[in-house]
C-alpha cells in the first residue's frame, strides 16, 4: 500500500513538475519575443542574413548551420523575427535537453526553479537565446552532445551512438569551436579512443560533416586559413590581462565564481561530471592561452555554459552552502540582468551598443542613396545592415588593411561595374561630400556611375633573392601585371589615378609604401598586361626583422587591394 501510494505521489509530482516546466519555458519564450520586438538586430546578425540569401555548405567565416537557421526564420517572418525566431525556439529545446540530462531524482518543482535560476544568471547563455549567431546552434548541440554522451556511458546502443554522431556533427556545423567540446570530453576519458562504438560514431559524424569539408576543398579552405592565420595579431599584454574579467562578465562573476569553486574543491563524482569539469576549465584556459596571437572574444567560451549549468545545479541541490550562495548572490543578479535587457531595448545607456539605432541609421543612409547601389570600404557589417533593413543592394570593397569576407567570395562587384553607385568613404577622401546624420555622425560619400576597384588586377613577381633587404636600401622585383576584370584601370597623373603600393606587415606595424615602376602604361584595359620592375625604398625607420610583403594596386577611393600573393623576407 505504501509503495502504491508513493508511486501515485511520484506521478503527481512529475505531472506538476512538467506543467511548471512548460510554464517556465513559456515565460522564457515570451521574454525573448518581447526582446526581439523592441531590440534592433546587431550587424553580425545582418551578415548571417546575407549568408542565408545564398544557402551553401560553407561560408568564408563560419560553417553553414547559422544560415539555415536564418533561412527558416525568414521563410516564416519579417523584421527581427526573420533572423531570430529559430534561435528563440531552439533555446527552449536546449533548456529541455539540459534538464533531461540531469538525473530524474532531481526532477522536482523546487529544483526546477533552481535550474532555471542558474540558466538565467549566465549572461551569454541568455543573450544568445534571442540573438542569432553561430553561438546559438552551438549551445543547442553542446546540450545534445552532453545528453547523448551521458546516455552512451550508460548504454552503448545503436540509438545512442547515432545520437552522439548527430551531436558531434552539429557541433562543428555550428562553429569550429565545437571541436573543443569533443576534444575535452575525450581528454577527460581517454578510453573512448579504444571504444570502437565511439570511434564508429565519430567516423559517422565525420561523414555527416564531409559536405562542408568538400566545400572547403573546392574553395581553397578560406575558413580554415582565416581562423588559423588570418585572425592572428601581435601579442598585447592587455589581451592577456583583460581576458578573465571578460569571462567573468560573460558567465556572470557570481556564477563563474561558484563554478570555479566546485571545480577546484569538489571532486567529480563520476566520468560524466569529470567531462563537465574538463570542458569548462579547458575552454577557459585554451582561449586564455590563445590571447598570445590576438584578442580573444568573450563569447568564444560560450559552450562552457552548458556543463556549468549542469554541475552547478547538481552540486547546489546536494550542498546546502552552495545553495545558500546561489540564493544570496547568483539569483539576485538575475534582476540586474533583466534590467539591463530592458535598458538595451530602450536605448537609454550613455554609451552606444550594437543594438542601438541600426534601423534608423539605414533609413538615413537610404535617403541619401536613393535607388543607388551603396558600396562600403572595408567591412561586412554595414553593407549587411543596409541590405537587411532597406531591402536594397549593397556591397563592400575590402583591402589589405582589413580582411576578406563573404562578399569577396561572391564577387558581387562585377554586377555593379555599370550601375549608379554611392560609395561610402571617410573624411580623408577630399572628393567626398559630407552628410550629417542623427547625433554627431557624418556620412562621407561620393557618387559614381561605375565601380572600378582594381580587385581583378593580378600581380605576379619573381622570388626575392635571398629574401633579404637592408634598411634604407631599394628593393627591386620583376613583376607581371594583368587586368582580368571588365573595367579599365587608369594610371594618368592626377589625384584619382590608380597607383601601385607595397604593403609591409611586421610584428607590430603595417605600412603602405610607394612603388616606382620602370614601366607604367597610361591605362590597363580588360585583358591587357605588362611587365615591369617595381622598386621600393625601405625606410630606415622601419623596424628590422621578419616581414611579409605584398604588392597591391590602389584605385581611389578604395585602399590597397588583394592583388598579389604575400612573400616572406627580412629587413636587416
Amino acid at each position: 500500500m505504501n509503495r502504491k501510494f508513493q508511486l501515485v505521489l511520484d506521478k503527481i509530482n512529475k505531472t506538476k513538475t512538467n506543467r511548471l516546466l512548460l510554464i517556465l519555458l513559456g515565460i522564457w519564450f515570451i521574454v525573448n519575443v518581447i526582446q526581439t520586438i523592441f531590440t534592433d538586430i546587431i550587424p553580425d546578425e545582418a551578415y548571417y542574413h546575407f549568408y542565408s540569401e545564398n544557402l551553401a555548405w560553407g561560408y568564408f567565416d563560419h560553417p553553414p548551420l547559422v544560415s539555415l537557421m536564418v533561412k527558416l526564420s525568414s521563410s516564416l517572418f519579417g523584421g527581427g523575427f526573420a533572423i531570430r525566431f529559430t534561435t528563440i525556439v531552439l533555446q527552449l529545446f536546449t533548456l529541455v535537453l539540459i534538464w533531461n540530462t540531469i538525473d530524474k531524482k532531481y526532477h522536482t518543482q523546487e529544483n526546477l526553479l533552481v535550474f532555471f535560476g542558474i540558466a538565467a544568471s549566465i549572461v551569454m547563455f541568455v543573450v544568445y537565446g534571442f540573438i542569432t549567431t553561430p553561438d546559438s546552434p552551438l549551445l543547442f548541440f553542446t546540450a545534445l552532445f552532453l545528453f547523448s554522451y551521458k546516455r552512451f556511458l550508460g548504454n552503448e546502443s545503436l540509438t545512442n551512438c547515432l545520437l552522439l554522431s548527430v551531436a558531434m556533427a552539429g557541433l562543428v556545423y555550428s562553429k569550429y569551436q565545437g571541436v573543443l567540446v569533443i576534444f575535452f570530453v575525450i581528454l577527460s576519458n581517454p578510453k573512448l579512443l579504444l571504444n570502437y562504438r565511439f570511434l564508429l560514431s565519430s567516423a559517422f559524424a565525420l561523414l555527416l560533416f564531409s559536405p562542408h569539408l568538400l566545400w572547403q576543398l573546392d574553395n581553397d579552405f578560406p575558413s580554415f586559413r582565416y581562423h588559423t592565420s588570418g585572425r592572428a595579431k601581435p601579442f598585447k599584454l592587455r589581451y592577456f590581462i583583460e581576458y578573465l574579467p571578460n569571462q567573468a562578465a560573460n558567465f556572470n562573476p557570481f556564477t563563474l565564481a561558484v563554478a570555479l569553486y566546485i571545480i577546484f574543491k569538489i571532486k567529480a563524482k563520476d566520468t560524466f561530471f569529470k567531462s563537465l569539469y574538463f570542458i569548462v576549465s579547458g575552454m577557459i584556459l585554451f582561449f586564455w592561452i590563445s590571447t598570445y596571437r590576438g584578442h580573444s572574444q568573450p563569447q568564444w567560451t560560450i559552450a562552457a555554459s552548458i556543463p556549468m549549468i549542469l554541475f552547478v545545479f547538481c552540486n547546489a541541490v546536494d550542498n546546502h552552502n552552495i545553495m545558500k550562495y546561489l540564493k544570496r548572490f547568483v539569483f539576485p543578479s538575475i534582476v540586474i540582468l533583466f534590467i539591463f535587457r530592458i535598458i538595451i531595448a530602450c536605448d537609454t545607456l550613455p554609451f552606444k551598443l550594437e543594438f542601438y539605432n541600426q534601423k534608423r541609421w539605414v533609413q538615413e543612409v537610404e535617403k541619401i542613396a536613393g535607388n543607388r547601389v551603396v558600396v562600403f570600404r572595408d567591412g561586412y557589417q554595414r553593407p549587411s545592415l543596409y541590405r537587411f533593413y532597406s531591402k536594397k543592394e549593397a556591397t563592400t570593397v575590402n583591402s589589405l588593411f582589413y580582411r576578406k569576407n563573404q562578399y569577396d567570395m561572391y564577387g558581387f562587384n562585377h554586377q555593379y561595374s555599370n550601375r549608379d553607385l554611392m560609395i561610402v568613404t571617410d573624411k580623408s577622401d577630399s572628393l567626398a561630400i559630407p552628410y550629417p546624420l542623427f547625433g554627431k555622425d557624418t556620412l562621407f560619400v561620393r557618387f559614381a556611375d561605375k565601380l572600378v576597384t582594381g580587385n581583378d588586377v593580378h600581380i605576379s613577381h619573381k622570388v626575392l633573392h635571398d629574401n633579404v633587404v637592408y634598411s634604407g636600401d631599394t628593393l627591386s622585383i620583376e613583376v607581371f601585371v594583368e587586368n582580368k576584370g571588365e573595367t579599365a584601370i587608369l594610371f594618368k597623373q592626377n589625384q584619382e589615378a590608380a597607383t601601385f603600393k607595397f604593403v609591409i606587415a611586421g610584428k607590430n606595424e603595417q605600412k603602405s609604401l610607394g612603388v616606382f615602376p620602370s614601366y607604367l602604361p597610361e591605362s590597363l584595359e580588360p585583358g591587357e598586361s605588362f611587365s615591369s620592375s617595381f622598386s621600393v625604398l625601405i625606410p630606415e625607420s622601419f623596424e628590422i626583422g621578419s616581414k611579409k610583403g605584398q604588392f597591391a594596386i590602389k584605385v581611389p577611393p578604395f585602399r590597397e587591394g588583394y592583388n598579389s600573393k604575400p612573400f616572406d623576407f627580412k629587413i636587416l
